[in-house]
C-alpha cells in the first residue's frame, strides 16, 4: 500500500532545500513506500494567489500525511499544517537542532524530530516508522474502499 505525503518547505528557503528534498523523497519511497509531493518544488503553473492556495489545499486533501521542515518559521506553512490537522492528517514536524521551535506547529504535530543532519533525520524517521505509518495505510484503504458517488 502506497502512502501519499505532502511536504511543506519555506518557499523563501527553496534553494537551500532542493537537494535535501530529493534525498528525503528517495528515502521515503525506498524505506516507507511513501510517495511525496512538495508544492514548493512540484507546482509549476503561474496562477493568481487564490488558485495557488486552492491547488495547495487540494494536494493536502489527496495526501495521507503532512511532513513539515520548519527550521525557519514562516506563516504559509502554519496555514498548511492547520488545514491538514483540521482534515485529520497526521503531521510530522522536523527542524534542525538549534533552530527556533514553532510552538503552534509543535502543539498540533503527531511526531516532532530535531535533527543535526540528514543522516540523523533518516535514523530518527526509521525509529518512528511504526508511528508514521500507523493509520496512514488504513486511511488509504478506507479511501479506496469507499464507493464512488
Amino acid at each position: 500500500m502506497t502512502v501519499k505525503a505532502f511536504i511543506s518547505y519555506s518557499f523563501t528557503d527553496k534553494n537551500k532545500f532542493r537537494n535535501f528534498d530529493k534525498k528525503l523523497r528517495e528515502f521515503l519511497k525506498r524505506n516507507f513506500n511513501i510517495v511525496a509531493y512538495s508544492f514548493v518544488f512540484d507546482f509549476k503553473k503561474r496562477v493568481d494567489n487564490a488558485s495557488l492556495m486552492k491547488s495547495a489545499l487540494k494536494k493536502i486533501d489527496e495526501s495521507d500525511l503532512l511532513i513539515v521542515e520548519l527550521s525557519n518559521k514562516v506563516i504559509g506553512i502554519g496555514l498548511e499544517v492547520g488545514y491538514a490537522k483540521a482534515k485529520g492528517k497526521k503531521i510530522i514536524y522536523f527542524h534542525k537542532i538549534g533552530s527556533e521551535v514553532s510552538t503552534t506547529v509543535d502543539g498540533i504535530s503527531d511526531i516532532r524530530i530535531e535533527y543535526k543532519n540528514i543522516s540523523d533525520l533518516f535514523n530518527q524517521l526509521t525509529e518512528n516508522k511504526g508511528k508514521i505509518l500507523k493509520n496512514s495505510a488504513s486511511k488509504q484503504e478506507k479511501k479506496s474502499a469507499s464507493p464512488e458517488r
